[in-house]
Order: C-alpha cells, then sequence, then structure tokens
C-alpha cells in the first residue's frame, strides 16, 4: 500500500511521509465555525479566554514535551501529539461547558507542544545524517504549500458539512488526525541528534536568540518591528478574522468559501508576488506593512456584510506577508549560527503578546463585537508598528 514510500535513505522515506502527514493534519474542517460552535453554549469572553489559555499551555509544555522527545524519541513525540489533535477534535462535540472546553483547549495545547518542534527537528536530523540538510528550507516550503492546500480544503467543506451536521466537521478532522498519527508511525527516527533537550540547552538557546536577535541597533529595531508586526497580524489570523467573519453574518457555509478563497488567494498569487525581491525590497517591505495594517484594521467598526471582504482579506495578507518578508528579512540579517534561535526567541516574545490580546479582547468584543477590537489593532498599529517603522526606515537610508 505504502510502496511508494520505500526510498534508498531515510530522508528520502521521511520527507515522502512528512508530506503526507502534514496534508492529513491541515484538513481542520472547523476552521469556519469553531466560534460558532462555541457560541452556542459559553459567552464570547470565555472564548476569548481559551484561545490565550491554549497558547499558554503550548508555552509551559515546550520545556517537558522536549524532553519527552529526547527520551522516548521524535516519532513518538509526533505520534503523541497527533493523538492529542485527534482526541480533542473527537471530544469536542461531547463538550457542554466552558469547563470541558478547557480542558480540550489543554489538550491541543499540549498537542502543538509534542509536535512543533518535534516534526522539524526530526526532518532535519534526517537531512543532516544523509548529508542534505541544505535542503532542509526548500523542503520546509514545499510542505507550506501542501498545508495551505489542505487548510483551503479543510475550510471550504467546513462549513458546508457543519450546515448538515454540526459535529460532522470535528470528528471528520478527528479522523484525519488519527490518519496523521497513523501515517507517522513511518517515520524513521535517525540515527543522530543534533540537540539533546535541557533546561541548561533551552536558556542557553533562548540567550543566544536574544543575543542574535539585539545584538545591534539595526537588528534591535528589526525585531522589534518583526514583533510588533506579528504580534498583532498572528492574533487576527489565528482569531480574529474569524470571529468578524461571524459578526459580519455570513452564513457557515458562505463564510467557508469566503474564507477559503481568500486563502488560495493568498497561496496562488500573493505568495509569488511577495517573494518579488525587485518590488519588496527592503525599504518598500518596511512601507508595506503600516499601510496594509491600518488600510485593514483601522476601520473595522464601520466594516459591514460583503464590502468588509477586501478589509479581511487585507489582514489576511500582512500575516502571510509577515512569514514571507519579514521571514527573509530577519534570514538576510541574522548570522546562520544562531538563525534559528533568534527567530524562535522571537516568535515566543509575540506569543506573550499573542495571550495578552486575545484575554483583554473578551470584554472588547462584548461591549462592540470584534469590529471594534479590529479598530484597536489598528489604533495599536498606529502607535507601534509606524514608529518602529520610520525608525527601522531611517537605519535602512543611513
Amino acid at each position: 500500500m505504502f510502496g511508494f514510500l520505500r526510498k534508498n535513505t531515510i530522508s528520502d522515506k521521511n520527507i515522502a511521509v512528512y508530506y503526507l502527514m502534514q496534508f492529513a493534519h491541515s484538513l481542520i474542517f472547523s476552521i469556519p465555525i469553531w466560534i460558532v460552535f462555541y457560541r452556542r453554549v459559553i459567552t464570547i469572553e470565555q472564548i476569548s479566554f481559551l484561545v490565550g489559555f491554549q497558547y499558554f499551555v503550548q508555552i509551559i509544555s515546550e520545556l517537558p514535551t522536549g524532553a519527552f522527545a529526547d527520551i522516548l524519541g521524535k516519532k513518538i513525540s509526533i505520534i503523541v501529539g497527533l493523538l492529542f489533535f485527534a482526541a480533542s477534535s473527537l471530544l469536542f462535540p461531547f463538550a457542554n461547558g466552558f469547563n470541558h472546553y478547557l480542558v480540550l483547549a489543554a489538550f491541543i495545547g499540549l498537542a502543538d507542544s509534542f509536535t512543533s518542534g518535534s516534526t522539524e527537528a526530526l526532518l532535519y536530523d534526517s537531512l543532516k545524517q544523509d548529508n542534505r540538510e541544505s535542503e532542509f528550507g526548500d523542503i520546509v516550503a514545499k510542505q507550506g504549500i501542501v498545508l495551505q492546500t489542505g487548510l483551503v480544503i479543510g475550510t471550504v467543506l467546513g462549513g458546508m458539512i457543519y450546515k448538515w451536521n454540526i459535529f460532522a466537521p470535528f470528528f471528520l478532522e478527528g479522523f484525519f488526525f488519527l490518519l496523521a498519527a497513523g501515517i507517522a508511525l513511518l517515520l524513521t527516527e535517525p540515527d543522530i541528534d543534533t540537540e539533546i533537550f535541557t533546561l541548561k540547552n533551552y536558556l542557553r538557546q533562548m540567550k543566544q536568540g536574544a543575543k542574535e536577535a539585539f545584538k545591534n541597533r539595526f537588528l534591535k529595531k528589526l525585531s522589534w518591528f518583526y514583533i510588533a508586526v506579528g504580534s498583532i497580524t498572528w492574533t487576527a489570523a489565528l482569531y480574529f478574522n474569524n470571529s468578524l467573519m461571524v459578526d459580519l453574518g455570513f452564513a457557515d457555509d458562505i463564510r467557508g468559501f469566503l474564507i477559503g478563497a481568500m486563502r488560495m488567494f493568498n497561496i496562488i498569487f500573493l505568495t509569488k508576488l511577495l517573494q518579488n525581491k525587485k518590488i519588496f525590497n527592503e525599504r518598500n517591505s518596511i512601507l508595506f506593512f503600516p499601510l496594509l495594517m491600518i488600510f485593514s484594521l483601522l476601520p473595522g467598526m464601520f466594516l459591514q456584510s460583503w464590502w468588509a471582504l477586501p478589509f479581511v482579506a487585507g489582514s489576511m495578507a500582512a500575516s502571510t506577508a509577515r512569514w514571507i518578508i519579514l521571514g527573509r528579512m530577519t534570514n538576510d540579517h541574522f548570522s546562520s549560527k544562531y538563525r534559528a534561535t533568534a527567530i524562535s526567541t522571537l516568535s515566543m516574545i509575540i506569543g506573550v503578546f499573542f495571550m495578552i490580546l486575545t484575554i483583554v479582547s473578551g470584554p472588547i468584543i462584548k461591549f462592540g463585537t470584534t469590529r471594534l477590537m479590529f479598530t484597536i489593532l489598528g489604533l495599536i498599529t498606529v502607535f507601534t508598528v509606524v514608529p518602529l517603522g520610520k525608525s527601522l526606515l531611517r537605519e535602512i537610508e543611513s
């Protein structure tokens, strides 16, 4: 059945399994409807708390799950994480209150911590064992396309399935998480381990990452710009965009089609455009973010019906651009030795602001719907991204 996976080297086999596993993992049919499902039984303040709490669990679990991966293997860690994902989805239809959802949010946070570092680490170690580690970036980029394609399929179908049966999207994605765990059984644990996960190594890594990300005046400004843009666009991408689409009143199936179409636009057109270094040189890239984010977020209070879609699409585009444009800039300016560590450090700081923004958003959304939160994010952009961008531009032009 899986004969096509029988490759000559460990890296060949693990790459093929990696793509299959990630595609099954990306078929998340609850994307367009999870907020509607939550709102049946809990308040918007509780939903906002759950989103932040889930990320909090992921962060505090990174150390113990990293140690777990080193003791029992990254393959086992990946499988356990996917099983946690499956359990959370399959149990969702049976949850009927905040306490139940709190447990499921913890499951998802644990699932993320088990899979996040282990998946890429196992792939990198496989490539390193075959002296192919230079191919890691290209393979991850291809995986990104596979992942986004699966997310589009899940998003488009999720709304339609939910309209037929409100529990079916969760059962279906739980099945595909189980399938992903089954596919992960085909992974081969590499013989080498590039980094043993210990508290000492973890703290050393964070220290080195902070030193690299903030080692001179230019990198301090670039890093804080990255953090400001990432904190705002990431919370919008993971929470506020979906919440706004619900507040705009689109039917569940229509909402799935619209979110899927905007995501597909990002994959097919926007990604190609953003990768054009002639158009998006460093100066234009810095100007791009405050302009797009202010345009997309600041008018939030006035958004209604179909004409709000360009603003939601703009918010999604800003999040995509952060990974492509600012990811490229940090790769260009951070030294290769500590690049991954520095970016991980910035992501951890973004995670802290993510938790703060999502948790405090509950009363704001209750008072004025997600439209008000969009406008507040626009104002935060004006007072953080704009001055940081101006300061960074002066460094680039000097």
